[in-house]
């Protein structure tokens, strides 16, 4: 009987690490494509854009996602040069979809981000 008793111990142990280490239902793990656009178009409407330039901007974040993607891919030694050219890219066409103020306010708040979508390094 102890043996028994023992053994479903360790069994719910093992059970209970495993649950805990699940991310919570409601929260946790990737955002859903409609998820991140909301919270991208919270923080847009943050900075001062209306609905139009929110748009914008999140077809911009959209279209440049891919190529960015992309750069997994590349060898270490030439994903600056790359990722200098998407950003490039993206602040022209940020540049052209709206005015000089809040333009350059969008892209300054951009380059403030952590590299990576900020996720942290692993030691």
């Amino acid at each position: 009987m102890k043996k028994v008793f023992g053994l479903l111990t360790i069994a719910l142990c093992c059970s209970l690490t495993t649950l805990i280490a699940q991310p919570p239902a409601g929260g946790g793990g990737q955002m859903t494509p409609e998820q991140r656009t909301a919270m991208m178009k919270e923080r847009y409407k943050g900075m001062g854009c209306n609905d139009v330039q929110c748009d914008s901007l999140i077809a911009i974040t959209n279209d440049m996602r891919p190529k960015q993607m992309a750069l997994r891919d590349m060898p270490e030694a030439d994903r600056p040069a790359k990722m200098k050219e998407i950003t490039d890219e993206r602040n022209k066409r940020i540049e052209k979809a709206l005015p000089a103020d809040l333009a350059k306010k969008v892209i300054e708040a951009m380059s403030q981000q952590r590299p990576g979508g900020g996720r942290g390094g692993g030691i």
